[in-house]
């Protein structure tokens, strides 16, 4: 009976301290993120994902932000997507023409 009461203690104690790291695991994580993953993974991945056609014309700032997830919100905020698209190596230009207005369309360097 000993043996058995031992046996039950070092079981209690054994998930009182799984319950404990698992408590502190959740402590440590951050409620307010959304999306861990950065958003040049997160352009590599959607390029990724999309035939050479679509891969490769001129995108907006605006269809990147609709496609991309942001790690507090929702969208993520332009200024990082742009710094993002730089590190990859993307440009960015300007259409002067009559229909582009001066709208910013960013490239893929190739």
């Amino acid at each position: 009976m000993k043996a058995y009461i031992e046996t039950l203690q070092n079981e209690v104690k054994d998930k009182r301290q799984q319950q404990e790291r698992d408590r502190t695991k959740h402590a440590k994580a951050d409620s307010r993120v959304v999306c861990d993953t950065p958003l040049a993974d997160q352009i590599e991945a959607l390029m990724l994902s999309l035939p050479p056609t679509q891969r490769d014309r001129p995108w907006s700032m605006d269809e990147f932000v609709a496609r991309l997830h942001g790690r507090f919100k929702a969208r993520p905020h332009p200024m990082n997507v742009g710094q993002a698209l730089r590190g990859l190596g993307w440009v960015q230009t300007r259409d002067w023409t009559r229909g582009g207005g001066g709208r910013r369309y960013w490239f893929p360097q190739l």
